[in-house]
């Protein structure tokens, strides 16, 4: 035997004792850690919502849609981030617009139904009011008639 073939031999043998055989068991115990692994995430006990809107502000949205004619996109619960874009130096508000209109050729907001009695929207009203965008105060809990509304879209 040749000293070559001594070197292949040892050389075989430490490859498959330090590389091959650890290889496999690592395999196979990461197989089983996969597939034997216990359920034991707790359960989410949660269900989606019968619908999204009540009947009065279903209806509202339903009164506004006709409305427009489909002149506008109606979107409904924006948050004002997605609205407005502000400076990165300033302080960046928050907070939620009931009803946005989107004129559908220009892409551009025409107008904003919102309650602004509250805290935070009260803060968003002069900034708007700045950026040009018509608003319509209408409490939550009191819509407002269609007739005002065809007033407000008209002008």
């Amino acid at each position: 035997m040749s000293t070559a073939s001594v070197y292949l031999s040892y050389a075989f043998i430490y490859f498959v004792l330090f590389i091959a055989v650890p290889f496999i068991a690592v395999t196979f115990v990461m197989t089983c850690i996969k597939f034997f692994k216990s359920e034991t995430a707790v359960p989410v006990h949660a269900k989606i919502k019968d619908r999204l809107f009540d009947n009065e502000s279903l209806g509202f949205l339903k009164s506004l849609k006709s409305l427009t004619k489909g002149e506008y996109e109606i979107c409904s619960h924006v948050p004002l981030e997605s609205v407005i874009e502000v400076n990165a130096d300033e302080a960046e508000p928050h907070g939620y617009l009931d009803y946005v209109l989107i004129d559908q050729n220009s892409s551009e907001i025409k107008m904003v139904i919102s309650d602004f009695s509250d805290k935070s929207s009260a803060e968003i009203k002069p900034l708007l009011q700045k950026l040009n965008i018509r608003l319509i105060d209408m409490k939550r809990n009191c819509p407002m008639d269609k007739q005002h509304l065809m007033q407000a879209l008209a002008a």
